[in-house]
């Protein structure tokens, strides 16, 4: 984030102005000057290539350059500048993904089946037309003994049908493979009795209507390929490696001689090779491989076929010479029979998938190893990945060749990545659920991206599931964010949640600038785990980055060269829910009841545990705030309504408050032994604690974005959510300086001076239940915008309010209708201005839903107009200061450059 969109302008960042010989010019005046030049030197020598800065623009680029913080740049400095400017340049350089491909948990669609499935697949509808839906048609799966159900597109039963032998009708069966044909509506089952036996299936019914008869061997893959205007035709493999293809001719009637007129038409493969059978045509590609045929599949791109065969174990035996001329898998040109493809792998392939776009062919087996082919190339593959344990059994290729998945005969996925030969995840979840020791069978589906892996149960995986943008625009975190942060030096916006992740946004492009994964862990039972991220602020120069997670540790980022600076913890087990970075000093509070005091930097530390300051909460510190004029003043609020005031200068408090009554202040005794007796009188009366079940005891402890529910609502109404100071008013009894927002709606206004206190209160909601749970204003204090629970963001004027001589303040009503049309009239007035028209002030300007669960953070850019908001529901969104929607950040959805 070097050179990221900061206060400089675009033409005037260096890495995008400096050519080749100007970096070398560069150098060489570091190098006279012992590798370092002050700042005066290196505003003159970017002065002669032809950059020149304003006071301003020179000081930002200062602070982004000079991460040691003194009177020097460093070449070193300079140099890591230049390179973070440039990766952040690169569109591939923060291509993450912040979602493992396969996130989602499984979806269980069918269970305790009496027969192991051994194929999946799905049968599209074919309408009158030709026209085909993939949205519309059934599933259909499989088992060893001919046992074939019918399901729906959600997985209700059908139809259900038994394949037997054709002639010994009392003996059983053993299905090798099954293909649908959508255009004919039939299924065709190969069996271990060497036939293909054809069954209708129309509305419940399932009837044999054709048998192909005295094949040479058994069939062991088929594939169907079918087309509007192209013919329909079965391509097979069987035990000895021949390679067949039938074409349907549906139009052809069957003469009297080959048995038209009974109810199944029976007929041999010799037949059908010397045209005996018109509705029939086989094309015999002769014995194309050497093993069991596993797999075929149509490629149009190439005008042929790719078939692949397995060794056979029982035929080989170990150790014994492979012949030079064994090839195992072949593509075959169906314009030019002499034109082959043929590619020799050891121990034979099992699976394999191609790419048409890229020309990519992958093939897996039972050596364990993942190849990778240039089909142009066959002598060798391009790429092997190693990983899996146990033999290949299914893979397929994902968005045009960029990653790849693949599963062994254990059910463990792996992802991988194309372009970087790279392993993204491993998916073990399958291996626990289904049974150990059955084999399993797998279908992807191209139009759900989703994977379908069976055996005695049926599951259901997304795979990198496309963004459905009709209906949302996606998300920004993985789970609910919890800071939204906006850097002023570098003009960016910094997001972090509760998936561990800190992400750097260029808002103006819509980009992810840089991504810090895991950013807080903890290990259990030998099991690295990511770790919530529940706090978060910047240094006073907007270099560093200060966040706190859910177990009570702390780090300090360096945001610029995206690492840890240093880690240190609170207090164990003892959530974070504030930190606050004041010149040397940072403050963390949260669980544990009371403010801490940390140096910034370890070196000046004299207390490594930190400096614990004194204890006037009874419960958890939800919410605090510091205040921006001088005598500089810090406000914290504990789960109880306790409102406590300090002095920052000295960390001694001045003032203490109940939200429950506010206008009588706490007393605060030099003796810690009053609080106990006050936490009691407190407590008493709304049951206590431990009176509580562990369930309740543990929805207590929740953060603020679940909202709590019941008797838990209940003993929770008078506790304070969210605190802001309004920065520009001075600490003086007759201003209104705090805000504090209750459960029960209320906004309370308060002094934070010493003879100031509770000032008024309105209410900022308009739903029952709902509660602000985060504020914000602008530089000015002229607006203030509230967030709720619900999801709705207001704005409220409140340059006039709590102020004195406040009747005297003229406001330009007419300006701020043409900013805001919620100020516009209405023949019915909403909810939202019904709820507000009985307040005297503040004057509510606006009202919208935003998101659709709880708000969790707010930033307005004065500079833009823009107001940034964060949700649970993973979003971060843009608005105008009118209430237009701009975008989200992390959309696929971009939008022009904000200026």
């Amino acid at each position: 984030m070097a050179s990221r969109l900061s206060s400089i302008s675009t033409e005037k960042e260096i890495h995008r102005f400096v050519t080749r010989g100007q970096i070398e010019l560069l150098r060489s005046h570091f190098h006279t000057h012992s590798d370092r030049l002050t700042l005066v030197e290196l505003r003159d020598v970017l002065s002669t290539i032809g950059l020149s800065y304003t006071d301003e623009e020179f000081r930002a680029l200062c602070l982004q350059i000079n991460t040691d913080h003194d009177a020097y740049c460093q070449w070193d400095e300079f140099l890591n500048y230049l390179i973070l400017g440039f990766q952040d340049d690169d569109p591939l350089a923060v291509k993450q993904s912040l979602d493992p491909p396969i996130a989602d948990v499984l979806g269980l669609k069918l269970r305790r089946l009496v027969y192991t499935i051994v194929k999946v697949d799905f049968c599209p509808m074919v309408y009158y037309d030709g026209s085909v839906s993939w949205s519309q048609g059934h599933w259909i799966t499989t088992s060893r003994e001919g046992v074939i159900h019918f399901w729906t597109n959600d997985w209700k039963p059908a139809v259900t049908g038994r394949s037997v032998p054709s002639t010994l009708k009392r003996s059983k069966t053993w299905v090798l493979d099954t293909v649908p044909l959508p255009d004919q509506s039939m299924l065709c089952v190969a069996s271990l009795e060497s036939e293909l036996r054809f069954y209708e299936v129309v509305a419940a019914s399932f009837t044999l209507k054709m048998v192909i008869e005295r094949l040479p061997q058994p069939v062991t893959a088929m594939v169907y390929r079918f087309g509007r205007n192209d013919r329909s035709s079965l391509l097979f493999g069987d035990y000895e490696g021949s390679i067949r293809m039938i074409h349907f001719y549906p139009e052809r009637k069957a003469t009297a001689t080959s048995d038209s007129f009974t109810t199944v038409a029976r007929v041999s493969l010799a037949d059908i090779l010397h045209r005996k059978y018109p509705p029939l045509e086989c094309v015999d590609f002769g014995r194309l491989l050497t093993d069991i045929v596993r797999s075929v599949q149509y490629v149009d791109s190439l005008h042929g076929f790719i078939a692949a065969s397995e060794e056979n174990p029982l035929c080989n035996a170990a150790g014994s010479p492979r012949p030079e001329d064994k090839y195992n898998m072949i593509i075959q040109s169906l314009d030019n029979l002499a034109k082959q493809t043929k590619f020799n792998v050891p121990r034979g392939v099992a699976c394999f998938a191609f790419e048409p776009k890229t020309e990519l062919l992958v093939s897996g087996g039972p050596d364990c190893d993942l190849r990778l082919w240039d089909i142009h190339r066959p002598e060798k593959p391009t790429v092997v990945l190693a990983g899996h344990t146990s033999s290949i059994t299914f893979l397929f290729i994902q968005d045009a060749g960029e990653k790849i998945y693949s599963m062994d005969q254990k059910t463990i996925i792996k992802v991988w990545d194309v372009r970087n030969r790279l392993l993204l995840q491993t998916f073990t979840q399958f291996s626990t659920v289904l049974a150990k020791g059955i084999p399993a069978c797998a279908f992807y589906s191209e139009r759900d991206r989703e994977l379908v892996v069976a055996s005695n149960k049926l599951l259901v995986v997304a795979c990198c599931p496309e963004i459905a943008l009709d209906r949302t625009d996606g998300d920004s975190h993985t789970k609910p964010v919890s800071v939204l942060l906006y850097n002023s030096l570098y003009r960016q916006v910094v997001s972090c949640a509760f998936d561990s992740f800190i992400i750097v946004w260029d808002h103006r492009m819509n980009r992810k600038m840089s991504i810090i994964s895991e950013a807080h862990t903890e290990t259990r039972n030998g099991v690295v785990q990511s770790v919530e991220i529940t706090a978060g602020c910047f240094d006073e120069k907007q270099q560093l980055l200060l966040t706190g997670a859910r177990d009570g540790s702390l780090k300090i980022w360096n945001i610029s060269a995206r690492t840890c600076v240093r880690s240190f913890r609170m207090e164990d087990d003892s959530e974070v829910t504030a930190v606050f970075w004041q010149g040397n000093r940072i403050l963390a509070m949260g669980w544990n009841h009371r403010v801490v005091e940390f140096a910034a930097f370890s070196e000046n530390d004299e207390y490594p545990r930190g400096l614990q300051w004194r204890k006037l909460h009874s419960d958890d510190i939800l919410c605090a705030a510091v205040s921006g004029t001088l005598p500089a003043a810090m406000a914290t609020c504990s789960y109880t309504g306790e409102l406590v005031l300090w002095m920052l200068e000295t960390g001694q408090p001045y003032r203490r408050y109940d939200a429950a009554n506010p206008r009588s202040r706490i007393p605060i005794r030099l003796n810690q032994g009053e609080l106990a007796d006050q936490k009691t009188r407190k407590i008493a009366p709304r049951r206590s604690i431990l009176q509580l079940s562990g369930e309740r005891f543990q929805q207590r402890r929740l953060s603020r974005i679940v909202m709590p529910s019941g008797a838990l609502e209940q003993m929770r109404m008078l506790s304070i959510q969210a605190l802001l100071f309004l920065h520009t008013r001075p600490m003086s009894a007759s201003y209104g300086t705090l805000l504090g927002s209750l459960d029960n709606g209320i906004v309370q206004v308060w002094s934070h001076h010493p003879d100031g206190g509770f000032v008024g209160q309105f209410n900022a909601v308009h739903m029952a239940g709902d509660r602000v749970v985060a504020m914000a204003s602008d530089e000015a204090n002229k607006f203030l915008f509230t967030g709720t629970a619900l999801g709705y963001i207001k704005t409220w004027y409140i340059e006039d309010c709590w102020i004195p001589n406040e009747g005297k303040f003229k406001v330009n009503k007419p300006a701020l209708r043409i900013i805001f049309p919620f100020l516009l009239h209405d023949v019915i007035p909403g909810r939202a201005k019904r709820s507000a028209r009985a307040q005297p002030k503040p004057w509510l300007v606006n009202s919208y839903q935003c998101h659709r669960s709880c708000v969790t953070g707010l930033a307005y850019l004065d500079s833009s107009e823009i107001l940034l908001t964060s949700s649970s529901d993973r979003t971060i969104r843009l608005w105008t200061l009118g209430g237009r929607y701009v975008g989200l950040l992390g959309s696929p959805v971009h939008w022009e450059p904000l200026s």
